[in-house]
């Protein structure tokens, strides 16, 4: 399915979900492979999925789905901190990674504004860190939906309409609330163009990954789609300050020195103001995960291809973020978009998480894991918003001769 052809509905496809019925842009994505090479691990499923969060069990109101790839932290007060959140952010809590539940509590959301330059409409909190267990740094995913305003809308379709940013949230206080850094300041990774000047398709910066250290800096991916200078594909983001947003830099083809601008206050030049997309035809579809493998020292990134043909969970390494090995299949599955009555019911938002892991943001895996993904459920061949957050667990081998 193109992206001109595929017009899903925000509430029932959420935000990668959506991204994976445009999948047709992977093509694009990957006719420029790169030389082929073996990931240097092998990732098996070893068990059965078990039910982390049931939305018709554990659901706090309507729209209380996991609809985002989980991503978890250790407090400063011991209990581990799971988000997979909708638009109205929450958490599950436990006391560590396999025991947690859901906690009703609203800790963030956006304001709905319906002005694209002060990026803030719906939001969802999809990567963070603590450096000390009590504050946390959050990346959030932050749609201008200008199909929710039909005079910025004219086709009035989501797709058509949909801007997209990447803002900064923080929380003082472990996670019970976030807030807002406002403002400029805010602004994470934002296209150089206006709203007005791209509209037509979705654009921007989408589905920030988990963060993850390398040598003393932080590193995540963000998703692009085409838009004038910006080439599509994953962008990789480094910062050596988290807690100052304007510090990230992207990758530019050579090195971290592309900076993010906002188009609304920025006069003159604007094509420089982009990332060069790393793995080009290895990382062929959105990256949901990063997490660096402690045994071997390599860096594992998940995605999903929602296709109907071929479709599953796919892993690619690297050993600096930078180049990246051909993907290979975890497992089988289908996203919404490629669901036809009488499949098993579909997937999506990978992520890798070692329940034994040492590091307080779950960053690094060892022999083992849990995947976390969303499953959504169907009744008469359809799918909703009843979905399910599962887990299954992962074993990690290395082959010792690649590096």
């Amino acid at each position: 399915m193109s992206g001109s052809d595929c017009n899903p509905h925000p509430l029932r496809f959420g935000l990668i979900a959506t991204i994976a019925c445009l999948l047709g842009l992977s093509v694009q994505i990957s006719q420029a492979h790169a030389a082929d090479s073996t990931p240097g691990l092998t990732l098996a499923v070893s068990g059965e999925m078990v039910t982390v969060y049931s939305k018709s069990r554990d659901g706090c109101d309507a729209v209380d789905i996991p609809d985002a790839p989980a991503r978890a932290i250790r407090t400063a007060s011991g209990s581990v901190q799971l988000y997979a959140p909708h638009f109205h952010n929450r958490r599950l809590i436990g006391p560590d990674l396999l025991h947690v539940s859901n906690d009703c509590r609203v800790v963030f959301e956006g304001s709905e504004r319906d002005d694209p330059a002060a990026f803030d409409d719906r939001a969802w909190i999809t990567s963070l860190y603590t450096p000390d267990g009590r504050t946390i740094f959050a990346a959030v995913h932050n749609e201008f939906q200008g199909h929710r305003r039909p005079a910025l809308c004219p086709t009035g379709r989501y797709i058509d309409c949909w801007y997209n940013t990447v803002t900064a949230a923080v929380s003082h206080d472990e996670g019970r609330h976030f807030d807002r850094v406002a403002s400029e300041s805010g602004l994470i990774a934002t296209l150089p163009y206006r709203y007005d000047e791209v509209v037509g398709h979705h654009v921007g910066y989408f589905n920030p990954s988990n963060m993850v250290l390398k040598d003393t800096a932080l590193f995540m991916m963000v998703f692009t789609t085409e838009a004038r200078a910006q080439k599509p594909g994953n962008c990789l983001l480094r910062t050596d300050k988290v807690s100052d947003p304007t510090h990230w830099r992207a990758w530019d083809g050579e090195g971290f020195e592309a900076t993010f601008i906002n188009p609304y206050t920025t006069s003159g030049s604007k094509d420089a103001h982009v990332c060069a997309p790393v793995g080009g035809g290895q990382l062929r579809w959105p990256v949901t995960s990063l997490v660096r493998h402690a045994p071997s020292g390599l860096f594992i990134a998940l995605m999903m291809n929602g296709a109907h043909d071929g479709g599953g969970v796919f892993y690619a390494t690297s050993p600096n973020l930078i180049d990246w090995s051909s993907p290979m299949k975890l497992m089988d599955g289908l996203g919404e978009s490629g669901y036809r009555c009488g499949n098993v019911a579909p997937i999506a938002y990978p992520s890798l998480l070692d329940a034994q892991s040492t590091d307080r943001n779950f960053m690094t895996v060892g022999r083992s894991a849990e995947l976390f993904l969303t499953r959504f459920n169907t009744s008469g061949c359809r799918t909703s918003m009843d979905r399910d957050l599962m887990r299954v667990g992962i074993t990690i081998s290395s082959d010792p001769t690649v590096r």
